[in-house]
């Protein structure tokens, strides 16, 4: 497992440990991946949310007791930092954070995102009150660390330093099959 960390080989591995717990991608490639290694109904695609992928998932977090991951990306996550700080207040037990950290805006040209510079976002995260964080850059790390997350209650912020690879196909979403598919998927 060693070696590079890519994103849908990671994602795999996550959904394999996850069962059926709900998940909120964040848009382009990383909806894209999670649709590629297991479209499920407890999938929440956000196509057209830059920025809004884990402000998403506190919300559903903070109505379920059930674990709640947000596969979020550096550059959306630094488009609306106000949610690290809002989780860092609400401190939802039942809550993961995983930030895909390829260190840049792929979805607008590759431009380098602030944290191929100096800015650490487990360090925000930290310094906005959520104690459980990590920073991984292999897939066997970031294992043990998302099986932890499982156990334990958090809120958690892992951040994983990815290296990006060949995109795959875009997914069939309709966000309003996405919408419908995930709500009742809580029995609503």
């Amino acid at each position: 497992m060693e070696g590079r960390l890519l994103r849908f080989n990671a994602t795999k591995m996550l959904l394999r440990h996850m069962g059926d717990l709900p998940v909120v991608a964040n848009l382009g490639p990383t909806t894209d991946e999670l649709w590629h290694a297991g479209h499920r109904d407890r999938n929440f695609y956000t196509y057209g949310s830059m920025g809004l992928c884990s402000s998403i998932a506190l919300g559903i977090a903070l109505s379920t007791d059930e674990k709640v991951v947000s596969l979020d990306g550096d550059g959306s996550l630094l488009m609306n930092m106000g949610t690290i700080g809002t989780i860092g207040r609400e401190k939802p037990g039942n809550l993961i954070v995983i930030v895909w950290d390829n260190e840049q805006w792929a979805q607008t040209g590759n431009q380098p995102s602030h944290t191929a510079y100096e800015t650490d976002l487990e360090q925000v995260a930290h310094g906005c009150g959520i104690a459980q964080t990590a920073t991984v850059d292999n897939e066997e790390e970031l294992q043990l660390v998302f099986l932890q997350a499982l156990e334990e209650d958090g809120p958690w912020f892992i951040v994983a330093k990815i290296e990006e690879d060949e995109y795959l196909p875009v997914a069939p979403i309709e966000p309003e099959m996405t919408v419908y598919r995930f709500r009742k998927s809580f029995g609503a």
